[in-house]
């Protein structure tokens, strides 16, 4: 090859190269913009299934007059919050940094958890007006908190779907750790629904929920245990010194509230029934936010 074509073919060797950066640099923000989008979806379809069993536990806690005031608010906030954040799942939020889901399949799923929360949400208006509830139907809002979370969890398993092909590695551990620390919200709104339907149900009524009760426990431990111990040794993500101190803090305070759990449903007597369910309330209320600030911590990393 002569010495100028030889020149030529470099220039221009060098111009097609350049000319690739940009667009390979663009792909690789972009993939990076979805995995975060797919991330913060993960994490708020899981705090609202945590939500929509806070909003029974309220429920139950203010109908058997425990710490009625708190609990009265946070059902309020917590009923706006769910509203607000569905809406922004479809519609998108950006005030709030809520991106829309997009896919077809997994909107009309949307549409589903929707309905099923338009039925709870009746029933939370009856409860706020004059007319209440009975215990009853309190006790029926279990299976409606139920319905809401499996549905929840059905868009949550479509997006998981939809990230394995999507996604790295990386990217879908990290998913993986966000969907089972915004379980541990979940889980621990069901302890305490549990722990309060024990109280609210007549003594023969009650065995469902002490099992309910024992399930919830078993399943945070396992939960906790794996965030706090095993998940830092896994070499596929970085976990800083923060993260770390937050998760073994959450850890010990489990441990402390966990005691009194399990002890509702040995209790027969009144008085140490309702002492014990005003400590809890308060210790659900301020765990729960302690698991919101440690998965806050890494959904950052």
């Amino acid at each position: 090859m002569p010495r100028y074509s030889y020149r030529y073919f470099l220039l221009f060797a060098l111009f097609l190269s350049l000319n690739a950066l940009p667009q390979t640099l663009g792909a690789s923000e972009t993939a990076q913009d979805t995995d975060q989008i797919y991330a913060r979806q993960i994490q708020l379809l899981g705090r609202q299934a945590a939500l929509g069993h806070r909003l029974v536990r309220n429920i139950c806690f203010v109908q058997s007059g425990i710490d009625t005031a708190q609990n009265r608010r946070e059902l309020e906030t917590t009923r706006d919050e769910i509203a607000a954040t569905l809406q922004g799942l479809v519609n998108g939020d950006e005030s709030r940094g809520i991106p829309a889901i997009s896919n077809g399949n997994i909107r009309t799923q949307m549409g589903s958890v929707e309905m099923v929360w338009k039925g709870l949400d009746k029933k939370i208006t009856a409860f706020l007006s004059d007319e209440g509830l009975s215990d009853k139907d309190v006790l029926k809002l279990g299976f409606k908190a139920g319905s809401l979370e499996k549905l929840l969890r059905n868009v949550t398993q479509s997006l998981e779907l939809k990230t394995s092909v999507d996604s790295s590695p990386e990217q879908l551990e990290r998913n993986r750790v966000i969907a089972t620390a915004s379980s541990q919200n979940r889980l621990l709104q069901q302890a305490g629904q549990s722990a309060c339907f024990i109280h609210l149900a007549a003594a023969d009524q009650a065995g469902p929920h002490i099992e309910n009760l024992t399930g919830h426990i078993a399943a945070f431990d396992r939960n906790s245990f794996d965030l706090t111990f095993v998940q830092p040794t896994r070499a596929v993500i970085a976990v800083s010194e923060e993260l770390e101190l937050a998760n073994l803090t959450a850890w010990q305070d489990w441990n402390g509230i966990e005691p009194l759990l399990s002890s509702v449903a040995e209790t027969r007597d009144e008085d140490e029934m309702r002492r014990r369910l005003i400590e809890l309330s308060l210790g659900i209320a301020y765990l729960d936010r302690e698991l919101d600030d440690t998965l806050a911590i890494f959904m950052a990393l």
